[in-house]
Formats: structure tokens, sequence, C-alpha cells
């Protein structure tokens, strides 16, 4: 690889990453801006195909974006590594087949400024830097979370307070905080707080001041958008980078799978996001099932539902319930399964006391063992302006906690882009695949071609695409200025079923692994013997192809 995986890009180093990339294959690479972030931004797409063999636009895509949520860079280098890798390896045979077949829209970073406030300041936020709800919270009085010791990073405070305290120092290890028990009368107590400062402080009590950037930008996407959204909005699609996303999908057509990367969890996000597994679409079910389970022998991270209200008007449900197009939201980094601790993620919230406090000194082995223990700051005295004595301390937040530390971000990127790969390799792909031409009679022939896919999903993705009737059906076009006999100019041939939908009809009870993934086309053509006649394929999801047929 040219480009380095030791550390997270700023925006200005990954635009010359981008634009080295363009420069150095330009006969397979084009940058693009998609549109302005909220601070104007130019939010780039890098589009990678062989553009000796076809337009980009001409063949079957996947869609591949990182750093919705601002914190979450680890997405952003991975996408950019997956660029990298695709076009240092375009010789290699698998990856030449694949971009003269594929297109790559790789979108790196849908939320540059979140990002940029995030690599380049103590800050910690969800997406935007846009203020929201309230504009005014930078002014409220209360506690305002801070880099007060000047260490780079917003961590923890514990302020002791032996009669009103609610945690104590674990015997266990002095760098992790236990609650404190019902009967634990005497002993040395303390609050947990985050590092900030107290605006108009006049002692006990005051309130914990919340962030003033509460956007998150995977609420805003228009399916299932509702006001009490929290984070979404004030409706969807109301924020830049979230317009520029879905324009940018609703204008290419040949997108047929989709890739948002996030941070963290070590988990593959599938569909359903908003109602119970049980009411999804029986076929979709087994089709995204099987893409995860593809993607959990390549990552090791298992494939999970992401029902619940909360996941609402995210990426990948608009674009399954409204495009239908089938999509993941991987969460890279799996801290806990890097410290052999096996976690159930929709269980996480619900870890007993003496669960957590395993699990957590399980994480500070491994953190000494394998990072030299810098993955925890140690509790330093500092003496607070407004509350005196306190200790500063907790794990690094940025990146131990939310993405890997610099030395193992290269592994995270390079497992994530071989299930990138795989899912690009599911597209469908149509061909003709057999050509026959016969004299029937003097300047007449006849044409027999087969046109078929030979991809994993079929020509409509989903049955959520084929039922809502947004994808277009397949057509067959003849361009010729000879006279056809017999056999339409041009005509819609439905849709091409992928291989997956043999499995899925083949079972114990059928045992006929066949689908309808072909389709014959037979025409009488008027002309004379080297006379050209052209036919094109065209697919909205699996591609457009030309052949020329020699009479």
């Amino acid at each position: 690889m040219y480009l380095n995986y030791d550390h997270y890009y700023t925006y200005q180093e990954l635009t010359e990453a981008l634009k080295g990339l363009e420069s150095q294959f330009s006969d397979y690479a084009s940058l693009t801006s998609i549109g302005k972030s909220y601070e104007g931004r130019d939010v780039w797409c890098l589009t990678i195909t062989d553009l000796m063999t076809g337009d980009a636009k001409d063949k079957p895509a996947i869609y591949i974006d990182g750093n919705t949520h601002a914190g979450e860079v680890t997405g952003s280098v991975a996408a950019l590594y997956t660029a990298e890798y695709l076009l240092i390896n375009k010789d290699a045979e698998d990856i030449r087949h694949l971009l003269q077949t594929t297109t790559f829209y790789i979108i790196p970073r849908v939320n540059p400024d979140g990002a940029e406030f995030y690599l380049t300041t103590p800050n910690m936020l969800r997406s935007s830097v846009r203020l929201w709800p309230d504009e005014e919270l930078m002014d409220h009085p209360g506690l305002h979370r801070s880099d007060i010791d000047n260490n780079g990073y917003i961590l923890q405070m514990r302020l002791r307070d032996d009669k009103r305290g609610a945690y104590k120092i674990s015997k266990h290890d002095s760098r992790l905080m236990e609650p404190r028990k019902l009967d634990e009368i005497e002993g040395e107590f303390y609050h947990i707080l985050p590092e900030g400062y107290i605006k108009d402080y006049q002692g006990e009590p005051f309130e914990l001041n919340p962030v003033p950037w509460q956007l998150d930008l995977n609420r805003n996407y228009p399916s299932e958008w509702k006001p009490e959204i929290k984070g979404g909005g004030d409706y969807p699609t109301s924020e830049p980078e979230i317009k520029n996303v879905v324009d940018f999908i609703i204008k290419h057509k040949n997108i047929g799978a989709l890739e948002a990367l996030h941070t963290s969890g070590g988990i593959l996000f599938r569909s359903p996001y908003t109602y119970p597994e049980e009411e999804f679409n029986k076929y979709d079910l087994k089709l995204l099932k099987a893409i995860g389970a593809r993607g959990e022998e390549l990552t090791g991270y298992p494939d999970v539902p992401s029902t619940g209200g909360i996941f609402a008007a995210t990426i990948v449900d608009w674009a399954y319930e409204h495009q239908g197009i089938p999509g993941f939201t991987p969460e890279l980094w799996d801290l806990y399964g890097r410290a052999g601790v096996k976690m159930d993620w929709h269980q996480a919230r619900n870890l007993s006391v003496q669960e957590r406090l395993n699990r957590d000194l399980k994480v500070l082995e491994w953190n000494d063992r394998e990072l030299s223990g810098k993955g925890f700051f140690d509790w330093k005295e500092f003496n607070h302006p407004q509350l005196g004595k306190v200790e500063i301390g907790g794990y690094n937040p940025k990146y131990f906690r939310q993405n890997p530390p610099h030395k193992l971000l290269e592994q995270e990127c390079h497992k994530m882009m071989t299930f990138l790969l795989a899912h690009a390799k599911a597209l469908p792909k149509v061909v003709f695949e057999e050509v026959n031409v016969a004299k029937v009679s003097d300047n007449i022939y006849e044409i027999d071609i087969l046109v078929a896919n030979h991809g994993y999903l079929s020509t409509y993705l989903t049955d959520k695409g084929k039922k809502n009737n947004v994808i277009a059906k397949d057509k067959v076009k003849v361009l010729t200025d000879n006279e056809i006999i017999s056999g339409k100019i041009e005509q819609e041939i439905g849709y091409l079923e992928g291989y997956f939908s043999t499995q899925e009809q083949f079972s114990e009870y059928n045992q006929i692994g066949y689908n309808d993934g072909c389709q014959r086309l037979k025409y009488l053509v008027k002309g004379q013997a080297g006379d050209i006649i052209t036919f094109m394929l065209d697919s909205e999801k699996g591609g457009k192809q030309i052949k020329e047929i020699i009479l």
C-alpha cells in the first residue's frame, strides 16, 4: 500500500490522498464532490471501475460510505483503504475481473465537519457541528465538558465525597470504579463526573449541561422519520450531508448494494430496523442473512438485526424500504472481543455490576499486555477552579473505546475490506450468454439470443424492490437500420433471477435447483451477409451490455 494507515486522516490529508489516487490511477478512478457540508467542505466520492470496459454508470455498483458520525473515523480510513486496495491490485486476476464488471462508489467521509472537529479538538460529538436543538446550550449554566487539564482529551473526574459519593475505587484494580454497595456506610467514596468546568457556579447542586451538538445524521433519512426521533433534525434530509447522500443514491440507479461503515462493537447491523424480524419479508430476510453469514466468516463479526425504533430513519433502513437496496451497517472495532470478552451486543446494557467488572478487568489486562497500558489515562490529581481537588483519568475515549488504537487500525481496515469486496461480487451481472445466427432464406436471418444473469442477486435485488416497483425491469433493444420481421425492437423482459433464488428454491422437498436466471429471444431480420446488428441488454441493477452480431 502506498498510503499509511497508522493514523486517522484530517480533511486535508484525506483530500490529498483521494486526489493522489485519482491522479495515479486515472484509467480507473474519478474523484467528484457530491455536494457541500454544513460548513462548506466538499464531500468527496471516488468512483472506481475499469473505464476501458465501460462507463461507471453502465455497470452494477456498490455504494460504500464512512464517517456519518463524527467520531467514527475508522469508517473513513477503511473506505480509503478499500479504494487503494482495489487500485493497486487492479492487475490481480480476481480484482481485474471485479473492476471490469463492477463500479465502486466510495464516499469515505459523509460528515467532514464533524470528523474534523473530532480529530483536531478534544471534543466528542455525535454528528454535525450545527448546534441543535438549542443554539444557546453553550451559554446555559452547569457543568460543560472541557479538557481542563489540557492533555488533548475530555476524560472523567472523580470527586471524593465520603457522605454522598456513589462509587468507590475497585480493590481489584485501582483504575476502575465500582458502585458503592447499599450497606457500605464507612469508606472512601466518590462522585464520577465528565471532565469540565461549571458555568455560573454557585455551589451544589449544579446541572450536567448536555453537549450542544445533538444532531444524529443517521436519523435524518426519510424512512420512518418522526419528529420525536432523538437527533433526527428538523425534517427528513434537513441536513446537507444527508441530502447529498440521498440525491446521489437516487441519481445513480445502478447501485445494488450498500455498506455504511460505523464504529464500534464488532457487528454487522442489517434490516429490519423498525419492526420485528417476524414481520420482515421472508425472502429478503434469508438473503440478508446469507450475505451477513459470509460477512461473519470473513470478519468474525456477527450478523445482527437492528430492530428497534431508535434505529429508524437510517441510511440502510431508507435504502431498503424506499429503494429496495440490501445494505449493512458494519460497526467496526470490537474492543471487548480483542480482550477475549464474548459480548451479546443487545444485552450489553443489562449486565450486572459483577459482569461489568469482570469485563473491564479483562479489557485492562489486554490493554496492559498489548498496548503497554496506553488505552487508559491513570488518575492524576488536579486543582479544579471550582471543585477544588479532583482526579482526572479514564479510558482513551477516541482511540481505544470508539476507534482502534493506531497500531491496530490497518488490521481493522483490511478485515472489513474483504467483506466489502465479497458483497460487491454478489451484485447481479447480466450477459449475452448465447448468440446463434442462421440463414433462413435469401436475405432473411434468424437470430437466437440467450440473455442471463450470472450474479448472486436478482436484477430486482430484493422482493421489496420488486413489490415497490422502484427498480426498472430489464430490457433488450435492437439497434439497427435493418428491417426486423419478427421480434420487438425494444422490449421489457421482466427480471433475471440470481443464483441465490436457485438456492432459495432448493430444499429437502424440492430437489430441483433451477431458476429463471435466463431468457431466450428470437428475431427474424432482413439483411445481407456482413450486416451488423447491434443488441443492447439494459438492466438498471445488472449493468448494460452491447452485442454486435454479423449476419
